[in-house]
């Protein structure tokens, strides 16, 4: 596993204050953020699935958070894009992991080649219903999926093709250097969840832009993302 550092000067950001204030002056603002703050609290009786629920109702009350694009998301990595004003959004994994197959070789995954954004989750779940396997018996790119699903923070999914131009948008002026060269140590194609057939998948250079079209069997980095 590669740490990606998620600390707001990493990519040149300021996290801003992530909750909606409502009130006249400091104490008000001050008690509304510790209220909304208890709520928040899990509860221990709760599993994992369970207060990762309880989150997703809370962002339809009036405690909900509110994030812009570079904050730090409920699962620790950073808000690529947002909707409802802010209270929901896609947030990128704090880590990234480089060198892995994508697996499903020889395996048409019909209804997995939609590339607009939304539809990594709805492609990572037709590629998980195959039960898709390293071709070479090594590491495949649904292995990294099953270790962030034992985590705390669940729901993650293998991004579309439009979902990384969304990441490159966001993410690619603070992956160059000051030349204007890709970053020597940011590694550069990404598997996307949109296949092209059933033995190529779409790829994203987050350092360029470039798209390519990248055998399963080879190996790319992966970056998964996640609706919050």
């Amino acid at each position: 596993m590669t740490v990606w550092v998620t600390t707001a000067s990493a990519y040149g950001w300021e996290d801003g204050d992530p909750l909606t204030l409502s009130g006249d002056g400091d104490e008000a603002k001050v008690e509304y953020e510790l209220s909304c703050d208890e709520q928040r609290v899990r509860n221990p009786s709760m599993t994992d699935e369970e207060y990762s629920d309880f989150l997703l109702e809370f962002q339809d009350s009036e405690c909900a958070r509110v994030f812009k694009v570079g904050d730090i998301g409920f699962g620790g990595g950073r808000v690529f894009y947002t909707t409802d004003g802010g209270r929901h959004g896609v947030e990128i994994a704090p880590d990234h992991h480089t060198t892995v197959e994508y697996g499903c070789v020889n395996v048409g995954l019909e209804g997995a080649r939609d590339k607009s954004l939304g539809a990594g989750a709805s492609n990572t779940d037709v590629a998980l219903e195959n039960d898709c396997v390293s071709y070479y018996g090594g590491t495949s790119i649904f292995d990294v999926l099953r270790d962030y699903d034992a985590g705390e923070v669940k729901d993650w999914y293998i991004p579309s093709m439009g979902e990384l131009e969304e990441i490159y948008k966001v993410l690619g002026p603070y992956l160059v250097t000051e030349k204007g060269d890709a970053h020597p140590s940011f590694p550069q194609y990404f598997w996307s969840s949109s296949e092209d057939d059933k033995y190529w998948m779409s790829a994203l250079n987050l350092t360029t832009g470039q798209k390519a079209r990248a055998n399963k069997n080879v190996k790319l980095s992966v970056l998964l993302i996640r609706n919050f």
